[in-house]
């Protein structure tokens, strides 16, 4: 059987445009920009290290899909934590879920509007951590949805452990109403590497695993949270 040569053309120009990674839903087409420091995510699957993403990302999306009015929302999941004892599916963490994210007059490569946000949550960025005795590169999807103006999530409802793993985002919209995501992008990050990776990492040593950070998608210090430090150190138990 042959397959039309527009069917051909599709198909390949679907997956070129591809931000999220093979059979992950919601599939998004349109490149978030995610640059930590002086790395930058040029391509979707991009492998960083441990070190260059260990301080929250700045995000920015095309001016031609900005609008001064609107908020946006991001968040960040590891698709690859390894399973419980006796199963073989890998589970899903929530890494980062900041909201009021809104557009700025800085540019980033030129045509790229950069986004900030003041708030610290409701889920404070978590670097990653994939363990040295992981047999995979873990990958870090980024979405980013526009926030409705009800939208209600308190940060208690990550306060505990179980609330950051088996975290459902396709559940999560559907509950909170959200439309799919505009933009999105991914990387990897091998626990079995050095601290070199694909990009020019700027960060200063490893991850602090004690340590969760203030999402203020620019350049903002790492805070240490005490009255976190039982959520970082349990997140730790299901290798990051």
């Amino acid at each position: 059987m042959y397959l039309s040569s527009s069917i051909i053309l599709a198909a390949v120009i679907g997956f070129a445009q591809a931000q999220t990674p093979s059979g992950f839903t919601p599939q998004v087409n349109t490149k978030l920009d995610v640059l930590f420091n002086s790395t930058s995510v040029a391509t979707p699957g991009q492998k960083l290290s441990k070190a260059s993403t260990a301080t929250e990302p700045q995000i920015a999306i095309p001016s031609s899909m900005v609008s001064r009015n609107e908020t946006f929302m991001f968040v960040m999941l590891d698709l690859d934590v390894p399973p419980t004892q006796g199963n073989q599916t890998r589970r899903v963490l929530l890494h980062a879920l900041n909201t009021g994210f809104k557009a700025t007059q800085q540019k980033i490569n030129g045509t790229a509007v950069l986004l900030t946000s003041p708030e610290k949550g409701p889920a404070m960025y978590l670097p990653p951590g994939p363990p040295a005795t992981d047999t995979v590169a873990h990958r870090y999807v980024q979405l980013l949805f526009k926030q409705p103006a009800d939208l209600q999530v308190a940060q208690s409802e990550f306060a505990d452990t179980q609330d950051r793993i088996n975290f459902n985002i396709q559940s999560f919209a559907s509950e909170n109403k959200l439309s799919a995501p505009i933009a999105a992008n991914f990387f990897r990050v091998d626990g079995r590497d050095s601290a070199s990776a694909t990009g020019t990492a700027t960060g200063t040593g490893g991850i602090v695993q004690d340590t969760l950070v203030p999402f203020e998608g620019g350049a903002g210090q790492l805070a240490y949270s005490h009255g976190l430090a039982g959520l970082v150190g349990g997140l730790a138990f299901f290798a990051l």
